[in-house]
């Protein structure tokens, strides 16, 4: 039911072949055969997903029932089991769509993104940055305010990707927003981080990742993976000395967003669907509807591309260990549409609402 209804929901993208093609032989390697399992269902979305310290809970976006859309923390045991809302929006209708999203917890504090806009406003979603303990309904404390301006002279806007980088200390990717009510859509520019640890919040911004489309942190807290619009690398950088060197490429006419590292694995979204185009005011960026999840072993290079013909994915996260996975899974369709002449073109659906779905060794 939840898929058709989606599905009827949704605008076709038509373009005339798929961005790059899956390889037709499968490489051995981690997760080939793993069956992907469906940890939520959810008729609204369910993001942002985040694995605890020791592996047993993942901490994620999910949007209730309520008519404004609203969407809470949540904290689901990851095995599958009964949902807990830690933080949510005030229960009353109030005519806001308030999303609570991307969180993250250092063992003792919940960090989210907390974005709020009127129902039939048109305009930007409003950003702001919160913490709390980690017991439910905890009283949170602000922590930041978006608009600002980065010194690159864009406006931050809202933050994407929001990590703890190390005790103390928050990470996410400043982003410029794509429109208004209607287009959710946000561009990543500049990795922040912000440091807590003093009397306020203060805001450093790493160099050389302007215009970056995804980041995320090394396990120790000491290094950055990161990639950029248009580009099949993820590059890693030494926070201490800004030393940068290419992770992984995933070669000529391939598209790498959204990277994990867990020991000597990568895990990146490659290909799919992402749109690389230019947007007025913001220049090239991507329009991203997911991809394929593709591991690699960074030892010996070997691309393992995790094949499934049902869904793309978004925003996967190692567990401790690296033996699981968790992803944000979107359904989609392609279909040849013949033009005449023995001419096709292949237009491709992709779901607007999503589940959570794991992989295990």
């Amino acid at each position: 039911m939840k898929l058709t209804a989606a599905l009827a929901l949704l605008a076709g993208c038509g373009h005339n072949s798929p961005f790059a093609d899956s390889p037709g032989e499968r490489q051995s390697g981690p997760f080939q055969d793993a069956v992907p399992l469906r940890l939520t269902l959810n008729p609204g979305l369910d993001t942002w997903p985040a694995w605890s310290a020791d592996g047993s809970l993942i901490w994620y976006s999910a949007e209730g029932s309520s008519t404004d859309l609203d969407r809470c923390v949540a904290l689901l045991p990851s095995r599958g089991g009964t949902r807990s809302e830690i933080q949510c929006p005030p229960q009353a209708v109030n005519g806001l769509n308030e999303r609570l999203e991307q969180p993250a917890s250092d063992g003792s504090r919940l960090a989210w993104a907390r974005s709020e806009l009127g129902t039939s406003e048109i305009g930007p979603y409003r950003f702001t940055l919160w913490a709390a303990p980690v017991a439910a309904r905890a009283t949170p404390t602000l922590l930041q305010t978006f608009p600002y301006d980065a010194p690159s002279g864009r406006s931050h806007d809202a933050p994407l990707y929001l990590q703890w980088l190390r005790p103390g200390v928050l990470m996410y990717l400043g982003a410029e927003n794509g429109c208004c009510g209607s287009d959710t859509l946000r561009f990543g520019e500049r990795v922040v981080l912000l440091d807590l640890t003093g009397a306020a919040p203060t805001r450093s911004f790493v160099p050389g990742t302007e215009r970056a489309s995804a980041v995320a942190r090394s396990e120790d807290g000491l290094a950055i993976y990161y990639t950029f619009y248009g580009d099949s690398r993820v590059y890693r950088q030494e926070l201490g000395t800004g030393t940068v060197t290419v992770l992984h490429d995933f070669g000529a006419g391939h598209l790498a967003r959204d990277p994990d590292v867990s020991g000597n694995r990568l895990v990146a979204v490659v290909d799919g669907k992402p749109d690389y185009q230019d947007i007025p005011p913001f220049g090239l960026v991507q329009v991203d509807y997911g991809g394929d999840l593709v591991v690699v072993d960074l030892t010996s290079g070997v691309e393992t591309r995790l094949i499934d013909t049902e869904r793309w994915y978004k925003h996967p996260r190692f567990a401790p260990g690296g033996a699981r996975l968790v992803a944000e899974g979107y359904p989609y369709t392609i279909v040849s549409i013949p033009i005449g002449g023995g001419a096709f073109v292949l237009d491709t659906t992709v779901a607007r609402d999503d589940d959570l779905w794991i992989r295990e060794e």
